[in-house]
C-alpha cells in the first residue's frame, strides 16, 4: 500500500507538472486582449482599390530615437515626414480648410501636449510635375502596442512611427484616399541607436486601419465602419546575446553548478547537504528579482522566467531528495549504514544525470520553440 500510494502521488505530480507545461505554452493561462474591433490590415498587392482612388505619396525619416521605455511601451523620436498629393487631393483640403498637417497625423502618438508638429513651409510649393509638396518635421512620443517579451532576453523589439488620415472628416476615408509609401527615400538616421539594444533594420509599410465606428459621419442604427490609410516606419532592435549570457545567466549557471555537484558530496555528511538547496533556493528568488525590477508586469512567462522555474523545480526536488536521505541514515543502524550510504549514492547519481537532462532540454526546447503569443502582430 505505501509503494502504491507513492507511485500514484509520483503520477500525480508528474501529470500535473506536464498539464502546466501545455497549459503555458498553448496560451491557456494568459490574459486574452480586449476586442476593441480595431484592425490594422497590410496592404498588399491583391487589396482592392477603386480606379479613381486620389493618391497621396508620404515618405518618413526618423533622425532621432531615444528614451524606450518598455513599462509605458513607448519611444521618443523626432524626425522629418514629407507628402506629395495631386491638384483633386487639394481641392478636397480646400473645401475642408483644412492644411494637410492637420490631415495627416501621427497615429500612435501619446503625450499630445508634449509633441511638436510644424509644416517647413507656410503653404505647400509645387514640385515640376504640378503636385503639391509639403514637409512636416515631428517630435513626439510613440506608443509600441504589439511588444513580445516572451523571448527576453532575447527578443526583438519593433518600434513603430505611424502617419495616416485623421478621422476628424469622412472625407479622406479608404473609398476616396490612399497612402503610397515612398519607400525609396524613407528610413532612419545616425542617432537612432538606443542605450543597451543593437540596432537590427527598418522597414516601411502600408497598412488599412478599420475602427468600429463611423464618428458620426453615418446615420444608422445598425454597426458603422470606418476605414482608412496609413503608412508606418518600424525600426527593430534587439540585445547582444553574448551581453545577456553574461549578465543574466552566467550568475544563474554558478548556482545550478553547485547545485548539481551537491550530490557528489556524501550521503553521511547530511548536515552540509541539506543546506546547500535551501541556501541556492534564496539565490535564484534574489537573482530573478533583478531582472525582473526591469521589465513590466506581464501576462505570460518569458524565455528566463521558463528557465528559472526548471531551476526552482530541480533545487527544490533535490532539497527534498536530501531529507529523505537524511532521514534514511537517521533510521539506519549501524549494520544498515554501510548499505544505506551505498544505496543513496546511487540515487543521487540517477538525479544528478536526470537534473542535468531535464535542464539542458527545458533551454534547448523553449528557445527553439518559444511561447505560442495569442496577441496580434503587424
Amino acid at each position: 500500500m505505501k509503494h502504491l500510494t507513492k507511485n500514484i502521488s509520483i503520477l500525480l505530480v508528474l501529470s500535473s507538472f506536464v498539464i502546466l507545461v501545455w497549459a503555458n505554452r498553448s496560451g491557456r493561462f494568459e490574459v486574452r486582449p480586449f476586442g476593441h474591433g480595431v484592425t490594422m490590415t497590410p496592404v498588399t498587392e491583391s487589396t482592392p482599390w477603386k480606379d479613381d482612388i486620389l493618391k497621396v505619396k508620404i515618405g518618413i525619416f526618423a533622425d532621432n530615437m531615444y528614451d524606450l521605455n518598455i513599462g509605458s511601451q513607448s519611444i521618443a523620436a523626432e524626425g522629418l515626414v514629407w507628402l506629395s498629393w495631386p491638384a483633386e487631393f487639394q481641392s478636397l483640403l480646400d473645401r475642408a480648410k483644412l492644411p494637410i498637417e492637420q490631415v495627416i497625423t501621427p497615429v500612435n502618438r501619446v503625450n499630445s501636449w508634449d509633441s511638436v508638429s510644424k509644416a517647413l513651409y507656410a503653404e505647400p510649393i509645387r514640385l515640376p510635375n504640378g503636385d503639391y509638396h509639403q514637409v512636416i518635421r515631428f517630435a513626439n512620443r510613440f506608443y509600441a502596442p504589439h511588444l513580445d517579451l516572451r523571448r527576453y532576453p532575447f527578443e526583438q523589439i519593433k518600434l513603430p512611427i505611424i502617419f495616416g488620415f485623421h478621422t476628424m472628416n469622412d472625407g479622406f476615408d479608404t473609398s476616396k484616399v490612399r497612402l503610397v509609401a515612398d519607400t525609396n527615400q524613407s528610413g532612419v538616421g545616425a542617432y537612432i541607436d538606443t542605450l543597451g539594444l543593437i540596432t537590427d533594420a527598418f522597414s516601411v509599410s502600408e497598412f488599412i486601419q478599420e475602427y468600429p465606428s463611423s464618428f458620426g459621419y453615418q446615420l444608422t442604427n445598425g454597426p458603422a465602419s470606418s476605414r482608412y490609410s496609413q503608412v508606418q516606419l518600424e525600426v527593430a532592435y534587439s540585445k547582444s546575446k553574448f551581453a545577456a549570457i553574461l549578465q543574466l545567466f552566467l550568475p544563474l549557471v554558478v548556482v545550478m553548478l553547485m547545485v548539481l555537484m551537491a550530490p557528489n558530496l556524501a550521503a553521511s555528511l547530511w548536515d552540509v547537504r541539506i543546506a546547500i538547496p535551501s541556501t541556492a533556493l534564496l539565490t535564484l528568488v534574489f537573482l530573478q528579482q533583478g531582472y525582473r525590477q526591469s521589465l513590466p508586469l506581464l501576462p505570460y512567462l518569458t524565455y528566463i522566467d521558463q528557465i528559472y522555474g526548471i531551476c526552482y523545480i530541480i533545487t527544490f526536488a533535490l532539497f527534498l531528495l536530501f531529507v529523505k536521505a537524511s532521514n534514511a541514515l537517521d533510521h539506519a543502524t549501524d549494520a544498515q549504514r554501510g548499505e544505506t550510504i551505498a544505496r543513496l549514492n546511487r540515487h543521487d547519481k540517477i538525479f544528478q544525470w536526470g537534473a542535468i537532462a531535464i535542464l539542458l532540454f527545458a533551454v534547448i526546447a523553449n528557445y527553439l520553440f518559444p511561447l505560442r503569443s495569442i496577441y496580434p502582430h503587424h
